[in-house]
């Protein structure tokens, strides 16, 4: 949610008039924002599937969030039908599909936002996409192009008929790739992560436009809880893994456990909080990262792109322990690029994690790092650049459906 946020707000600041088509659990966030909202399914349908270890599986995972987005697709039909015609532009993130039919069926213009590079395989460079493929990253040319044909066979492509089905519905045609024309089929496609992070390939879907990380820049305050904690101490480590993961208790303990062994203070922040927390520890349910983690000595969590993203924008050290989704990948490339450490979920222990940490809190070099790397975040106003080029996806398409003078 927080990219949408981030671009609603620019939308808003120009005058534009946004409206979000959500799941009610994230309801009060727009609420909080003075943003009007429709309901897509249940809170209690998010929170059933949120819940759901199967969801962080390395095997299962994707699978899962791909049924949890067929699910949705009779819904996003009720909700765009009575308003799609009050809209010019329709903003996706990766996975909204039945919006992105609805809109293409009401002929409004759509960009997508794909926030992590692990959306855009590759025959050169190719993403990690679960730890036992990191193979695959090495592997020739060929072996890449065949593997994608197979997993299009025994995955992608019963997303494809699902999908097919919905738009035969609404009088669409048929998608022949869910790769190239589900996730990449939008008039825009915004590659939201710097090319240092993640370089463009030469095979990459055609309307691909790659701008920087949705970094918001405006500062807001803390909770006074949050700042009472930031205020009686040392600079915590940030202990997150996942602002929707509640399959946490191993992370918990492996959070206090070693900020008891380092002698570190802990803000752990998930959606459930741990049974018992120190007097150096605290948990909070969330938290606005972009003003937390330049407080902070380092930040360990899950991988996600969003967290990865705010860990390079604020200089600080990341420890990585990835699950599923695009976490590996995004674990990578943060180990590439000198930022931080990366400890598998299923093999690590206390005494590796604490060894890990402690190393990275001492390293000149990874410091270092951290501090080019949030300068180069810091330095570039990829909000105005996607907002501009949103601004002519909508402006060409209104010339496209402009009579022509002689017709």
């Amino acid at each position: 949610m927080n990219p949408l946020v981030w671009l609603a707000d620019g939308m808003a600041a120009r005058g534009h008039k946004p409206t979000f088509v959500i799941t009610p659990h994230y309801g009060p966030l727009i609420e909080g924002r003075g943003y009007p909202w429709l309901p897509v399914g249940t809170k209690e349908d998010f929170i059933r599937v949120a819940r759901d270890p199967r969801v962080w599986s390395r095997m299962h995972g994707t699978r899962m969030v791909i049924a949890g987005m067929v699910r949705t697709l009779p819904a996003y039909q009720q909700v765009m039908e009575r308003v799609s015609g009050d809209f010019d532009l329709v903003v996706l993130s990766s996975l909204a599909l039945g919006a992105a039919s609805m809109a293409e069926a009401a002929k409004i213009p759509r960009i997508t936002l794909h926030m992590q590079p692990g959306l855009f395989r590759s025959i050169y460079e190719c993403p990690v996409f679960m730890e036992e493929l990191t193979w695959l990253t090495r592997a020739p040319r060929w072996t890449k192009r065949l593997f994608f044909a197979m997993v299009d066979v025994l995955f992608w492509n019963a997303a494809r008929s699902q999908l097919n089905n919905f738009r035969r519905g609404i009088a669409l045609p048929p998608l022949r790739s869910f790769y190239d024309d589900a996730l990449h089929g939008a008039e825009g496609v915004a590659a939201l992560f710097p090319s240092w992070f993640a370089a463009p390939q030469p095979d990459w879907p055609r309307r691909v436009r790659q701008f920087g990380f949705p970094i918001a820049s405006n500062s807001r305050p803390l909770s006074d809880c949050l700042e009472n904690f930031l205020a009686s101490g040392e600079p915590p480590v940030v202990w997150t893994h996942g602002s929707a993961n509640f399959d946490i208790k191993d992370f918990q303990t492996w959070a206090l456990e070693v900020s008891r062994e380092l002698n570190l203070r802990c803000l752990l922040i998930s959606l459930d909080p741990p049974a018992t927390v120190s007097d150096s520890a605290l948990h909070v349910g969330h938290a606005r990262f972009e003003d937390l983690f330049p407080r902070c000595k380092a930040v360990v969590h899950h991988g996600g792109i969003g967290t990865t993203a705010k860990c390079i924008a604020a200089g600080v050290p990341q420890l990585i322990i990835p699950r599923s989704h695009d976490q590996p990948d995004n674990a990578s490339r943060v180990v590439k690029l000198g930022l931080g450490q990366a400890l598998s979920y299923h093999q690590t222990t206390t005494s590796q994690l604490a060894a890990t940490l402690r190393h990275l809190l001492t390293s000149e070099i990874v410091s270092s790092h951290c501090s080019e790397f949030r300068q180069r975040v810091l330095g570039i106003d990829t909000l105005s650049d996607v907002l501009d080029w949103a601004e002519q996806i909508v402006m060409d398409s209104v010339r496209t459906k402009k009579p022509s003078a002689t017709s």
